[in-house]
């Protein structure tokens, strides 16, 4: 019985443990807060961290985030770091990773991190939509 006892404890222990492994981890991945901004007819939902924007003399920071509708060349889903100049209306893609699967888990490839050009935003897309946001447009 006293055996019966011990191991029960143990299990109970084991069990709050990873418990509280679980919430940490969930909790470290919780502090960012994931918006969507544009939901495009192709079936492309767009979405930006409101929790993790920078802001520097009209220059903003901004993690960016695609959940493609249909896989493109084998991604499923694109994150990106972009910086976004409301005084000129241009964006720079500051580095980007492609995902072979729908929740940003698995890379398909290395994060590129090669210097880009600044680009005007294109009028009428996600990116003009995210920029009206951090804009206050």
């Amino acid at each position: 019985m006293m055996i019966k006892n011990r191991i029960r404890a143990s299990l109970c222990c084991t069990a709050l443990f990873l418990i509280s492994l679980g919430n940490a981890s969930a909790t470290d991945s919780g502090n960012r807060e994931w918006r969507t901004y544009s939901e495009e007819p192709n079936g492309d939902i767009y979405y930006f961290d409101a929790s993790q924007v920078s802001s520097d003399s009209g220059i903003h920071q901004v993690w960016n985030r695609i959940q493609y509708k249909t896989s493109i060349m084998g991604a499923s889903s694109y994150q990106s770091l972009l910086e976004i100049d409301c005084t000129d209306g241009t964006e720079k893609i500051v580095q980007n990773t492609f995902f072979s699967d729908r929740n940003w888990e698995r890379p398909a490839m290395s994060t590129d991190k090669a210097e880009k050009p600044k680009r005007t935003i294109p009028a009428g897309s996600a990116t003009e939509r995210l920029s009206d946001i951090l804009c206050n447009r």
